[in-house]
């Protein structure tokens, strides 16, 4: 991180944030300020005095602490670095060597320039002065015209406040942010908008491998800022410190933990980056680094795919452009794919790990994040629209990875093939569906590896329905008084067993089997149903119709706990 010096300091040490093109024995001596010497010469007031630049015209945009009008050749003790030193040259030795003497003394002091008015003392400015300031990288500007000093040191200095109060309300309200959102353990996409909040910019993280982690662009342009991030990546070099290019107008800096670089952290800005941006992407930095100290980088990358994918879903990402051009910085390219969507239900276990276990196993490209409770979904990124092979290999291969770790079966499901990632949303919300609706599917005999929307039938009709309030009324028509008998008995097997029964097409002995119990004991439910609920459970059309509002009953349950609404709605 940089360092504040306050004006009193002594000559600022070596920092370890390195400034382009300015040479490390006099970099970041302007201390809290942001102007600058191309800033100086473009007052007005300077502009009366026809300056010229006649050394160091590379160091310009030096920050500039203070300005200083001394005529002194020795100035040991009097300068404190940073300063612009003004001076007619009244005072000013004549021999060559002892002009580069007092250039050398200078710079040893840590100055940021030296501006000198012809006419009292020199004519032109001596050649020996002009060969010292190029020889230790010092900026020399010569006035051609009168200009009162006192008029300068006032407008400079009256911009170095304001800059200098601007510094200290970002610095402090960039920590009260950052140390807000890291006590609350806020995700890596909130810490990189706050960096771009608070410094005005567009913002992008990404690791050593150019795969982008995070960004934020205020104005939605996610397409032009990943062009542009993927031109400045093809420049970087492993450096130390932040780097900071006002051509590129951009901040890179580092994003270590422990000491091992983990990414970078770019700003890109809409002008040259000052003192306030560099400090705000240097605090944002350190709070990132503080987040992947428990987070080795397979499960950023993967949250980086959680969150790609969930904008791919939502639709809220800035068009379909955009969501290509995020998916191919995370280098997942979705261009020219045909995409289909797999969910993977299984109650209270988290599976995130075998989600991306089972891409990584079966080579295929996707992008995994969970998709509610309990649900976890993979976007298989196909270049056929042959997928069968595929789905069935990816299915496969999450449940022999469950079953190795002793997790319960889970349910894999798959939405339609589509060809338009504006589609997958409807696909993903079909998966969903069926997911939800094969968990009752039947016997665990004739479970599937994955089931589609054509393997659920009248069930995935009725669970797609489920909430509809005609639907539930025809079910408390039918159901009620077994309903209300599992309520009275604290969780009774009535509606289970009906439910048995008619799934083995009125075979006793099959439900005897499968409830677990005796014949007779069946025989004596049967009889009790028939007399509750009034009917004959031989009529074909009553028979169906109980069996259509049992599975709405399973639907439900299998719907439990449910997606948020707003989740909901966004599939």
């Amino acid at each position: 991180m940089g360092e504040r010096a306050n004006l009193t300091a002594e000559p600022s040490r070596p920092r370890l944030r390195a400034v382009r093109d300015v040479p490390a024995d006099t970099a970041e001596l302007g201390g809290l300020s942001t102007f600058t010497i191309e800033d100086f010469l473009a007052m007005p007031v300077t502009q009366q005095g026809a300056p010229v630049v006649v050394a160091g015209k590379q160091h310009l945009d030096r920050r500039v602490r203070w300005l200083h009008v001394i005529e002194l050749v020795d100035t040991q003790g009097l300068l404190q670095g940073g300063e612009l030193i003004l001076a007619t040259g009244i005072a000013f030795p004549q021999a060559p060597e002892e002009i580069a003497q007092y250039v050398d003394a200078l710079a040893d002091q840590g100055i940021a320039g030296l501006a000198i008015e012809l006419g009292r003392r020199f004519a032109t400015v001596p050649p020996a002065m002009v060969r010292a300031c190029n020889r230790r990288h010092v900026p020399l500007i010569a006035f051609h015209r009168e200009v009162p000093f006192v008029k300068m040191t006032e407008a400079a200095h009256s911009i170095i406040l304001m800059g200098q109060r601007r510094l200290l309300q970002v610095t402090a309200a960039a920590h009260e942010r950052f140390t807000e959102l890291t006590s609350a353990e806020a995700p890596m996409e909130d810490l990189v908008t706050a960096a771009a909040e608070l410094a005005g910019g567009q913002v992008v993280f990404a690791n050593l491998m150019h795969q982008v982690l995070a960004l934020h662009e205020p104005d939605g342009e996610t397409e032009q800022l990943l062009n542009r991030w993927n031109r400045k990546a093809f420049t970087l070099t492993k450096a130390f410190g932040t780097q900071v290019d006002k051509a590129d107008h951009t901040v890179v800096t580092p994003v270590e933990v422990r000491g091992r670089q983990r990414g970078r952290l770019v700003l890109f800005s809409t002008g040259p980056p000052d003192r306030a941006q560099v400090t705000v992407i240097e605090r944002a930095a350190v709070a990132l680094g503080m987040l992947l100290l428990l987070q080795d980088d397979d499960v950023v990358v993967a949250n980086a795919h959680r969150t790609v994918l969930e904008s791919i879903i939502s639709g809220r990402s800035g068009g379909v452009e955009a969501m290509h051009a995020r998916a191919a910085a995370l280098g997942r390219p979705t261009r020219g794919r045909y995409y289909l969507p797999v969910v993977v239900v299984s109650a209270g276990r988290d599976l995130r790990w075998v989600v991306n276990r089972a891409l990584d196993e079966t080579r295929l490209d996707g992008l995994a994040a969970q998709v509610g409770p309990d649900r976890w979904g993979a976007l298989l990124l196909l270049k056929t629209e042959q997928f069968e092979q595929a789905v069935s290999a990816f299915a496969a291969c999450v449940l022999e990875l469950c079953r190795g770790v002793g997790i319960d079966r889970p349910v894999v499901a798959r939405g339609g093939l589509v060809s338009a990632l504006a589609d997958v949303r409807h696909s993903v919300a079909e998966a969903v569906d069926v997911a939800l609706a094969s968990r009752v599917a039947g016997s665990p005999r004739n479970r599937k590896d994955v089931y589609a929307i054509e393997d659920v039938k009248l069930r995935g009709l009725l669970y797609t329905l489920r909430n509809d309030s005609r639907l539930q009324a025809f079910v408390e028509r039918m159901l009620g008084p077994l309903l209300h008998r599992d309520t009275l008995d604290g969780g009774g097997d009535w509606v289970r067993t009906l439910g048995v029964y008619l799934r083995f097409q009125g075979n006793k002995s099959l439900t005897a089997q499968e409830l677990g119990v005796s014949r007779p004991t069946l025989y004596e439910r049967l009889g009790r149903i028939q007399r509750l609920l009034r009917v004959d459970l031989d009529d074909p059309e009553w028979s169906t119709s109980l069996y259509a509002a049992i599975m709405v009953v399973e639907a439900t349950a299998a719907d439990s706990p449910a997606l948020p609404q707003k989740r909901r709605e966004s599939l």
